[in-house]
């Protein structure tokens, strides 16, 4: 499993699921009842893994697909679905696409199951719906999944040392762990170039015909907004209405962008500290400071984790720094925490980045999607920005920037998407402090969202 400095852990992939604030979708999605005379493919039913909550209904099953709809080599996928069934249907069914990319969708064990019933309790305009939630290809149960944690150490991509004299190349130690990652992909058969956006979206059509649906409700989180997208790009005839939080449009270069958004939600920040009795002056100014000393002479800080754990030790750029408060800007909890953060730092009181560096990052992400997907979407040729900004060097040292030629060497033609305009009703839903999918994205390009005359923005507050 992939931790703190990659950036792939942070990056689009958050599911919130007691987030209140969704109930706002019920004012446009007024649906209508679902038929089921739709047939391609064959859902295979088969015993859920799991323990089922009693008066509760859930069918489990299996959808094989093509690997690769432009070859015709008749490989296939798998992939694993799951659906939470109403006490009676009344209404169209829901589709549930993770984020990313190559989050899974965590139906593991009864605590989970009871945290995706308690979401669907927790929305009045879910009930009576069926939820149908897909392991996207290359993640969670679908097979095969693409993932790296076998090959992957966490302290190597965190650059953590247990010796304060050792001398270690972490960033070869990364590159040649990328490199058995792919190469072992690849020995396996898989075909990396089949896993991205537009198969993914193939994928969800797939997935209703074969449930018999004629129409569904898309409902997609960070990456899971630009599958949703592409669906009703591609397969509009299926979708009656979409809910996009924390959009990601089908014609943005997202990683281009990474410097100019922080850039935009630190300033947010100082705007709204500039407002507090109890929020250091300066904010910004303090940042590009730390950042510039720190890139300078990195700090070493030693973890603090009691008497009967190892000390661990760690070297901190002023990437390094940036790369922690774009994870921060994620959390609307961490936000309140995060000028004491800066404030602390800039003193030289480095106790509070100490902590949060040393912290476990449990999140489970399919590196391998995440890279064939990223990579197979960016023009990684141009991602370090030009301009002497104070967060050039972060952008220049991000992994996708180094990964991408490793993961495909022989290099990948970027199409540019060009959406249309379609009649869908759709939900927008966005954080203000969001680094990585700003609101700016829709509120001024409405024309990359496929919005329909019922369509609305929602500007809420961060997740």
């Amino acid at each position: 499993m992939l931790e703190g400095n990659m950036r792939a852990s942070f990056r689009r992939m958050f599911i919130n699921l007691d987030r209140v604030l969704l109930k706002l979708a019920s004012a446009v999605l007024l649906f209508c009842a679902w038929s089921g005379d739709i047939h391609a493919g064959e859902f295979k039913k088969t015993n859920c893994w799991l323990e089922v909550p009693r008066d509760r209904g859930m069918t489990c099953g299996t959808l094989n697909v093509p690997e690769n709809r432009k070859k015709a080599s008749g490989t296939e996928i798998t992939l694993s679905v799951v659906v939470f069934e109403p006490d009676r249907e009344r209404h169209e069914p829901i589709v549930f696409l993770t984020g990313g990319p190559g989050q899974p969708t965590d139906i593991g064990d009864r605590e989970d199951i009871e945290a995706w019933w308690q979401f669907i309790s927790d929305q009045n305009w879910m009930i009576g719906r069926r939820v149908v939630v897909v392991d996207q290809r290359g993640i969670g149960k679908s097979i095969p999944r693409l993932s790296c944690s076998r090959y992957f150490k966490a302290d190597h991509w965190n650059s953590i040392s247990l010796s304060v004299d050792a001398e270690i190349s972490f960033d070869k130690l990364m590159r040649d762990e990328v490199v058995a990652c792919r190469s072992a992909l690849i020995a396996n058969g898989i075909d990396l170039f089949a896993y991205n956006t537009a198969e993914n979206a193939a994928d969800v059509n797939d997935v209703r015909m074969a449930l018999g649906i004629k129409k569904w409700v898309l409902y997609g989180v960070s990456y899971g907004t630009r599958v949703a997208l592409e669906v009703m790009n591609e397969h509009p005839e299926g979708v009656s209405a979409s809910i996009l939080d924390s959009v990601l449009p089908l014609d943005i270069d997202y990683l281009k962008e990474d410097g100019r958004n922080l850039d935009r939600s630190l300033r947010l920040l100082e705007r709204d500290c500039q407002k507090s009795k109890n929020c250091m002056r300066g904010l910004g100014d303090a940042v590009r400071a730390i950042v510039k000393q720190l890139d300078k002479q990195p700090v070493l800080l030693r973890s603090d984790d009691g008497e009967n754990a190892p000390a661990q030790y760690r070297y901190v750029s002023g990437a390094d720094f940036l790369e922690l408060i774009f994870g921060l800007l994620y959390d609307r909890y961490a936000i309140e925490d995060l000028p004491k953060l800066v404030e602390k730092t800039y003193e030289n009181d480095f106790r509070p980045l100490a902590d949060m560096i040393f912290e476990h990052d449990d999140t489970e992400i399919a590196q391998g999607m995440d890279f064939s997907v990223t990579c197979s979407e960016t023009n990684r040729s141009e991602l370090p920005d030009k301009r002497l900004e104070y967060w050039t060097k972060w952008i220049g040292e991000a992994d996708y920037t180094w990964v991408c030629p490793l993961w495909f060497p022989q290099g990948m033609t970027v199409s540019q998407k060009h959406p249309r305009r379609l009649d869908i009703p759709t939900l927008l839903l966005s954080g203000e402090y969001d680094p990585a999918t700003p609101t700016h994205w829709h509120i001024v390009r409405p024309k990359a969202f496929l919005l329909g005359r019922s369509s609305c923005f929602a500007g809420l507050g961060t997740m």
